[in-house]
């Protein structure tokens, strides 16, 4: 049987002990990301690709972003309808591409 004064002496030898230590949770499995730019494969090497090999190479392993140039998932005029229902995991986009009408989902 667990008594106050057996609990308060176990706490305070563990308490610190536990609150000293950070606490890692890693995922078991990478987190993928499918993303989709305006950009054709000639613009796209030059301005979205880096950016996408920076949070690759940062991230560790942890997450990976597939990069798609224009068009190869969805048409460019339909990125954030495609975003919305899931089809891709993030958009890259210009003034165009972003004035695609979004309708608002119902929750």
């Amino acid at each position: 049987m667990t008594t106050r004064r057996h609990f308060l002496k176990t706490a305070a030898v563990a308490g610190p002990a536990a609150l000293a230590t950070p606490s890692i949770v890693r995922a078991q499995t990478a987190i993928k990301w499918r993303m989709q730019t305006y950009a054709g494969s000639a613009l796209g090497e030059q301005v979205t690709k880096p950016a996408v090999d920076f949070i690759n190479n940062a991230a560790n392993g942890e997450m990976e972003i597939e990069l798609f140039y224009a068009d190869q998932i969805v048409p460019t005029g339909e990125l954030f309808q495609a975003m919305q229902r899931g089809t891709i995991d993030a958009v890259h986009s210009d003034d165009d591409s972003m004035a695609s009408p979004t309708p608002l989902q119902q929750f």
